[in-house]
């Protein structure tokens, strides 16, 4: 018989914030992302004069997050820029549930736009990932003979 002791056995990686259910949707991944935004902006782990807004696209199973009021010419070694995508990032991997086959999308790929005042884009991060994974403490229910650690 065979145990599992991960989440990479059951072959899904679920962010440890990501919901499961009818009522856990796209669009109620924005929802929870944007107060952990407001969470981290309040805290101090994002710039005070950026403003984020983040779209739902669920047809393309995309995540937006558009990052204005920042730029190259106030940061021009691109360390906050680097910092603030990197941080974005990870908040809505914690949303996120991804398959390790070759086959099946993620829950959702997130698009981080950084745009200038015209706009346009001037850096993005484009993916998806997992953040701090969730322990499963039992085995899915669409495999059968797992087994759960004693």
């Amino acid at each position: 018989m065979t145990r599992f002791e991960s989440t990479v056995d059951c072959l899904v990686l679920r962010g440890a914030r990501a919901g499961v259910g009818l009522g856990y949707t796209l669009e109620a991944a924005a929802v929870r992302l944007a107060d952990d935004i407001a969470e981290l902006r309040v805290d101090g782990g994002l710039p005070a004069h950026m403003c984020t807004v983040i779209t739902v696209l669920p047809q393309q199973r995309v995540l937006e997050i558009r990052v204005e009021g920042l730029s190259v010419e106030a940061d021009p070694d691109r360390t906050t820029i680097r910092e603030v995508t990197h941080a974005l990032f990870e908040l809505a991997s914690y949303h996120n549930i991804v398959a390790l086959d070759a086959t099946t999308p993620p829950f959702f790929t997130q698009r981080i736009l950084f745009v200038d005042r015209e706009g346009r884009p001037f850096s993005a991060m484009i993916g998806s990932g997992i953040g701090d994974v969730e322990s499963l403490t039992s085995p899915p229910k669409n495999q059968p003979g797992r087994v759960a650690p004693a």
